[in-house]
């Protein structure tokens, strides 16, 4: 008698080992490895909680739409989300990545459902497990860079966006998902709107959409969502005045960026993005892991399957006028790779095609299980034990070399430094070293805004990336040492102090001299 696997019982028990097993992962160490927090964490960290304690972010504004911040402007959902846990557990690294966390969990759970929607329950159990022990997954739920908030929001939006095909009240929390991932990351405005004409006009044409009351108030709730961001848009290309209010604002930036999208460079741009998929890194240490890449080395063989899958279901759909789950998925995918047309992407740029290149990866494999036949089962199992031998390299990897390598980057220690030297400064001035950023400053100082405003000098404002002279008793940077001073120092410096007499108390990967 063929054996088969029964998907019902078994099925919610292996989803449930699979969540946990995903969220002790992410949990295990988490806000210790890696340590300290990235420049850009740091001052969603600072935005947080001077909105928190004084109404107001680092450049003045009550509650805006969007953050000067580093002059040229950054997403403040990530921001907002933080506010409540540092009301409750106060400024520790752990809180400042814990919305990240979470989302990351629940992306796990939804992109099993969106799988298992798409392509049946075997596949759903695949991606469930491949997306819990995904490098980038991974590595991007255990810190807060706040544009990585972007590819579960727009998940979200997605799944609930074809829950809505069947029932379309879920055309609402659709709605909803796709308004707050606009919060998330900037990048995604070009390509929100080009996806959902897609993806709505594809629904028209195989005449699988009806207009009814849900779908008027999702559009209501997304356009809402979405005009305050429109007005920022016209305020920052001068055809309005920044709008100030004591609950909420819409900021006018030192600078805009509009400068990185560009039509001139399609064939660079394009062969750009190619190469950093293809080769699973794009130069930077912080975005992806060497050796192992972002999805593994050896998964484009199945992401380039299941995407031809998808293409020829999708002329079949055309062609007959029939709509097909899967081809659906084609279209974030070709949405984002015309933003790597105009932009020159690395692997956070682009971070909203990953989950979906991961959709394809787990159909490629289904499809090679497939082939096997009834031997099938026994394939999957075997698939599913591979996967979590790969786990195991990595997970080796990420918390003995990765996880405290990115320590060093992110100065793991400068919380220390920076109260240990305003324990000693009484009325002396403080200099740090440029090897740190003002930001990492700012939020471990707890730097009241108030007087940030006051006395922040900046090197060169006006600017796209303001640099910061000084602040309060802080010196961002210096030439000479001078006796008399207190310095914020990096590990490499501090040979060089002691040999001059200095005293040095060291925190981790950073020191103060005094």
């Amino acid at each position: 008698m063929k054996k088969v696997i029964n998907y019902g019982t078994f099925e919610k028990g292996t989803v449930i080992l699979l969540l946990l097993f995903g969220i002790i992962v992410r949990c295990y160490k988490f806000g210790a490895i890696p340590g300290g927090l990235n420049q850009d964490e740091a001052f969603s960290a600072y935005e947080a909680y001077s909105l928190l304690h004084y109404g107001m972010d680092s450049s003045g504004y009550a509650f805006p739409v969007y953050f000067n911040a580093w002059g040229s402007g950054m997403s403040c959902l990530n921001s907002y989300l933080m506010i409540p846990f540092l009301a409750f557990f106060g400024c520790q690294d752990w809180v400042v990545r814990l919305p990240q966390l979470i989302v990351s969990c629940f992306t796990l759970y939804v992109f099993y459902r969106l799988i298992r929607t798409v392509f049946g329950a075997r596949a759903g159990l695949i991606g469930l497990l491949f997306l819990s022990i995904c490098p980038w997954h991974f590595m991007i739920s255990r810190w807060g860079l706040d544009c990585n908030l972007a590819p579960g929001f727009l998940l979200f939006g997605f799944f609930f966006f074809i829950r809505g095909i069947e029932h379309s009240k879920y055309l609402i929390l659709s709605a909803l998902f796709y308004g707050l991932c606009l919060y998330c990351y900037a990048m995604v405005w070009p390509v929100m709107p080009l996806m959902l004409i897609l993806q709505t006009g594809y629904l028209f044409y195989v005449r699988n959409i009806r207009l009814d009351r849900y779908v008027g108030i999702a559009v209501g709730l997304l356009g809402l969502l979405a005009l305050p961001l429109i007005v920022f848009l016209l305020v920052n290309v001068g055809f309005m005045e920044e709008i100030r209010t004591p609950i909420f604002s819409i900021p006018r930036l030192t600078a805009m960026r509009g400068n990185e999208i560009s039509f001139k460079n399609i064939s660079d741009n394009l062969k750009n993005f190619l190469t950093v998929l293809y080769k699973q890194n794009d130069g930077l240490y912080v975005n992806a892991p060497n050796d192992f890449g972002i999805y593994y080395r050896w998964t484009p063989v199945f992401a380039m399957l299941g995407i031809f899958y998808s293409i020829l279901r999708l002329w079949k759909s055309l062609k007959e006028r029939i709509f097909d789950m899967p081809v659906l998925l084609l279209i974030p995918f070709f949405c984002e790779i015309l933003l790597g047309c105009i932009v020159k992407i690395n692997i956070s740029r682009i971070n909203c095609i990953h989950l979906f290149i991961i959709a394809f990866i787990v159909m490629g494999m289904e499809l090679v299980i497939r082939g096997f036949g009834k031997y099938s089962n026994y394939i999957w199992v075997l698939s599913m034990c591979m996967l979590l031998v790969c786990f195991n390299d990595y997970r080796k990897f990420y918390f003995r070399t990765y996880g405290p390598n990115l320590g060093v980057i992110f100065k793991s220690g400068v919380e220390d430094s920076v109260n240990y030297a305003l324990e000693m400064a009484e009325d002396k001035e403080i200099y740090v070293e440029t090897s740190f950023a003002y930001s990492q400053v700012l939020f471990y100082a707890q730097f009241p805004v108030t007087e940030y405003r006051d006395t922040v000098v900046y090197t060169n404002y006006p600017s796209e990336f303001l640099d910061v002279d000084s602040f309060g008793p802080f010196h961002m940077g210096f030439e000479d040492a001078v006796q008399g001073n207190i310095y914020i120092i990096y590990e490499d410096s501090i040979q060089r102090f002691l040999e001059n007499g200095w005293n040095i108390e060291r925190f981790g990967y950073t020191a103060v001299a005094y």
